[in-house]
């Protein structure tokens, strides 16, 4: 059975980043990955409340405010903690703003920050794979 992703994020070079991420992923657990993709927070908070997934890459600053339910990446990062399929997914908090409370906030909330500046796929690749791995 394949691992399930879902890359949540509003620029598509980075989903595309992600995607060759698990592009090298696919080779560490010898398994294939069915990627899902949503590019708003609507979209994403949909997903993460009705499907289970192996893993979650979630962007902070969606570029959707004008839709109704519009969260940013920490508001779904803490709702999949509390309902949903997800409260135990790992879920990686890739965003390019570097604050030290956004980062303390991700911990407290069990996710895996990492930031966009200086994004090396292949070190992201081993830890999205650690973390495959010890979900199956």
């Amino acid at each position: 059975m394949p691992y399930k992703v879902l890359v949540a994020d509003d620029d598509e070079g980075m989903r595309k980043s992600h995607g060759f991420a698990l592009e090298v992923v696919t080779a560490i657990v010898e398994d294939e990955i069915a990627i899902v993709e949503t590019a708003t927070s609507v979209d994403t908070w949909q997903k993460m409340k009705t499907e289970q997934f192996h893993l979650i890459i979630l962007d902070n600053d969606f570029k959707d405010a004008h839709l109704k339910g519009h969260l940013p990446g920490i508001a779904l990062l803490q709702l999949a903690r509390k309902e949903g399929p997800n409260r135990n997914t790992p879920i990686f908090f890739c965003s390019a703003d570097a604050y030290d409370t956004l980062k303390a906030m991700v911990e407290r909330f069990g996710g895996v920050y990492l930031s966009k500046v200086g994004y090396d796929i292949e070190k992201v690749a081993e830890l999205f794979a650690e973390k495959l791995m010890k979900k199956k």
